[in-house]
């Protein structure tokens, strides 16, 4: 047990599972089974958080009922016994490091889609489900499921338990939460019946109560079962109160569940200035909830709740976890997105050595690639996830060998890191003072205290695995060749993109970079290019009380942004007045003014004091072209091809394995 945070990894229980310590990874989606079997890229991706540590983990999404229940083109299944085999592999990986697992049983209902069920969406009623930019979609109307299809979909979700028991699972969750099944029919805004299954609370629940006794008729009374419950369903389109959410948790506690993850949503497609991205979210964000679900089950019932309550929400950080279940806010501290980016999550803090965690960054790349996008899941951080069969080994070098590393930013150091762990001599040049590249530029805007945390990482990183820096050092040909390097990795970054304007030479012009560096901006601002970066930095000086005009060649601005941060993000533009054009392009710049040509080829005039120019970015190459026929040389990063945090991580680590 750790003496710094007894609670955290001391042992708990849920039922009579004995669990070895209070972390929890909850059910994400990652969409990389073999149309529904498990294989292994799945095995691989637990297995390496069982031995990072974790107590519980609970294996993700996993469809009762296909093809109507799947919401993604690889999500797990468990409708059919041919599955069990795989699942008990699956499960005999992570009990092999000691933790526990539960198999979160779903069903989609009104979120499937139709591109993937090849028909329409069943749900408790004939509401569509509504655009939030919580969950970064909506969907068609769903058909209205009859008693008789209801009472067959209980059974598939109890014959889902009883093969999670086969497989030799610990538990099950029941998956009640976000967009699925179980959600919707306790929602009073998507479960619109007027029978046995709706029209009050107490005949909401009557489809999870089915549910939970039909399960416990085939698994018996001493199987763990856990329920993902939103508690607390918010906004225009939320139709679960926090009243009804204790309500609801009552009747799961009367019904013989033994623990609730606690969820709480909104259902919202106009954000508002209080709503963040994940880049920008707090610590213990369903903590709160929790207090609040435990407060108001005591005024309502006049009594205690007794099961288990697993709360999180961005609570990778021992202090807060610790701090929950000390006050007794929680029994278990959910880690998702952590220890996706963080396999090791556990083992670091229990040695003391919470400073090499990488960080989630709170990029959503998890979830639009696989859930918008429909291919697997990915991590900025941690480039393993998704790619391949999530093989975490990193092999020593039969040969090693000279290795200069050229850019400190994220592609490079993650490179060298990778080369220095395969026992390559690594060196890094850096032509600034420091590590992190362009991190201190992206983490300027606003809401993007999460990413801020890569920029010590990266640092830790070079320190601990002993990689020399030899900053304010402008690489060239000669002074990379002069290091008598065997390899050379360029890792240069990129140079802005400066469009062909007459007038762009004038006074009043400046690089969106020199904005986020700290230059100066007159009152009214207009930014040419509507990237992500011309858009962040549009909000940025709005903000600051600035009058903003974004001018965008294409359809629409930051096309190439996560949705779920987009849609925040455009939300914060509207509200605070930022003007857009789009399809329209600059023909030229002025003392006090700008001319700019819109789409019907018609001219109009917009006043400013200051342009800022953020038409993207191109890779900054040239030292690559100069070494690759004179030494071992690969491009990486932005310098390769302008792109993200993710692939250029992604490409520092996969250029590390070949040399």
């Amino acid at each position: 047990m750790s003496k710094q945070y007894p609670i955290l990894f001391s042992e708990g229980q849920i039922g009579n599972l004995k669990i070895k310590n209070r972390v929890v990874m909850p059910a994400m989606g990652m969409n990389q089974s073999d149309r529904g079997f498990v294989n292994d890229a799945v095995i691989n991706h637990y297995e390496r958080r069982a031995k990072g540590g974790v107590g519980l983990i609970i294996v993700e999404v996993t469809c009762v009922d296909t093809p109507l229940g799947r919401n993604t083109e690889n999500m797990l299944v468990i409708d059919d016994d041919k599955y069990i085999e795989g699942m008990k592999k699956l499960v005999d990986a992570i009990h092999k490091h000691g933790a526990k697992c539960f198999l979160q049983i779903s069903h989609t209902g009104r979120g499937a889609r139709r591109e993937y069920i090849k028909e329409q969406p069943v749900g408790p009623s004939e509401v569509a489900m509504t655009y939030s930019f919580m969950i970064g979609y909506g969907n068609e109307a769903p058909r209205s499921l009859t008693v008789e299809e209801i009472k067959t979909i209980e059974d598939k979700y109890a014959a889902a338990a009883l093969r999670a028991k086969k497989a030799g699972f610990d538990g099950v969750e029941f998956h009640c939460t976000g967009y699925y099944l179980g959600q919707q029919f306790l929602s009073s805004t998507a479960n619109i019946r007027a029978d046995e299954y709706g029209g009050s609370k107490e005949k909401r629940i009557t489809f999870h109560m089915n549910v939970i006794n039909k399960i416990k008729k085939l698994v018996g009374e001493d199987f763990p079962i856990a329920v993902k419950l939103t508690v607390w369903e918010m906004g225009k389109d939320g139709g679960i109160t926090l009243a009804e959410g204790a309500y609801y948790v009552k009747r799961f506690e009367e019904a013989g569940v033994h623990a609730i993850e606690v969820m709480a949503g909104m259902w919202s497609d106009t954000p508002t200035l209080k709503d963040t991205p994940d880049s920008g979210s707090s610590k213990g964000q369903i903590f709160p909830v929790c207090m609040l679900l435990k407060l108001v089950y005591s005024l309502k019932f006049f009594k205690k709740l007794k099961l288990k309550l697993i709360g999180g929400g961005r609570a990778a950080d021992a202090d807060v976890a610790e701090n929950a279940l000390k006050k007794k806010t929680v029994d278990f501290v959910f880690m998702g997105k952590g220890l996706l980016a963080e396999p090791d999550w556990v083992n670091l803090v229990e040695q003391g050595k919470a400073d090499l965690i990488r960080p989630c960054i709170g990029c959503q790349k998890c979830i639009d690639s696989q859930l918008q996008s429909g291919g697997r899941a990915i991590c900025s951080g941690n480039a393993v996830i998704g790619r391949g069969d999530n093989i975490y080994e990193i092999p020593s070098s039969e040969v090693k060998k000279k290795v200069v590393v050229v850019g400190a930013g994220p592609a490079g150091v993650e490179a060298a890191r990778i080369a220095a762990m395969r026992g390559h001599s690594v060196v890094i040049l850096e032509k600034s003072d420091k590590v992190g590249g362009q991190l201190y530029e992206a983490v300027v805007p606003k809401h993007k205290q999460n990413l801020k945390q890569l920029i010590p990482y990266l640092k830790r990183q070079l320190e601990y695995n002993k990689i020399e820096v030899k900053f304010n050092k402008e690489a060239t040909v000669e002074n990379v060749l002069a290091e008598k390097p065997d390899v050379v990795i360029t890792a240069t970054g990129v140079l802005p993109v400066i469009p062909k304007i007459p007038g762009i030479e004038s006074s009043n012009v400046i690089l969106v970079s020199d904005v986020l560096k700290g230059a100066q901006t007159g009152k009214n601002v207009v930014i040419i290019g509507g990237g992500i970066v011309g858009c962040e930095t549009a909000e940025y000086l709005a903000s600051d009380k600035k009058n903003v005009t974004i001018i965008e060649m294409l359809d629409e601005v930051a096309s190439n942004m996560v949705n779920v941060s987009r849609t925040i993000l455009l939300g914060h533009l509207k509200l605070q007045n930022v003007v857009i054009h789009t399809k329209a392009k600059c023909v030229g710049i002025y003392d006090t003014y700008i001319l700019v040509e819109q789409s019907d080829k018609s001219q109009i005039k917009i006043s400013c004091d200051t342009v800022v120019i953020a038409a993207g970015y191109k890779p900054n190459n040239m030292l690559y072209e100069q070494l690759k026929d004179k030494v071992e040389t690969y491009n990486i990063g932005d310098s390769n091809n302008p792109d993200s945090v993710a692939s250029s991580v992604y490409e520092g680590y996969y250029t590390a394995l070949k040399i």
